[in-house]
């Protein structure tokens, strides 16, 4: 299955991207390896979008990556989130369940409900994983524009 992140395109040549180590998210704290990517280009774009403020965001890329079929993923449901789950600011409670994940070294990847369309899903690719690169890999990286029009 291919998953999509809409990156910076300074950042297009490192794979995996290491955003997460430098700033925290909803899913995260700053110090855990943690790649967001959505189902579909249009979600990606969305996801971007709502954490880029009042700015239409420019030179961007969309990464292209492929998830095998038979990669190790835990599915985690809106009913196994606590009420709050898609507040600002962030409840810890979420990026502490990750972090459990994580170093449960199982899983390469979670599934989670995106906030901008909770029928519709992100993946967190967890590169700490042991055979992280036998699952994922980067199929292609292209330019991705944003129309204007969109704030």
């Amino acid at each position: 299955m291919l998953v999509y992140k809409i990156d910076k395109l300074k950042y297009s040549d490192y794979f995996p991207p290491r955003g997460s180590f430098y700033s925290s998210g909803r899913w995260s704290k700053r110090d855990m390896w943690v790649v967001y990517t959505s189902e579909n280009i249009a979600l990606a774009k969305l996801e971007t979008l709502a954490n880029t403020g009042q700015f239409i965001p420019k030179n961007r890329v969309l990464r292209v990556i492929e998830l095998k079929e038979d990669a190790p993923i835990v599915n985690i449901s809106i009913e196994d989130l606590p009420d709050n789950w898609s507040d600002v600011p962030y409840s810890d409670q979420l990026a502490n369940s990750i972090r459990k994940v994580i170093e449960s070294k199982a899983y390469v990847a979670a599934i989670v409900p995106s906030v901008q369309s909770v029928r519709e899903r992100n993946f967190l690719l967890f590169p700490d994983f042991p055979d992280f690169d036998k699952y994922v890999r980067q199929v292609e990286v292209i330019e991705e524009y944003f129309d204007r029009r969109l704030k």
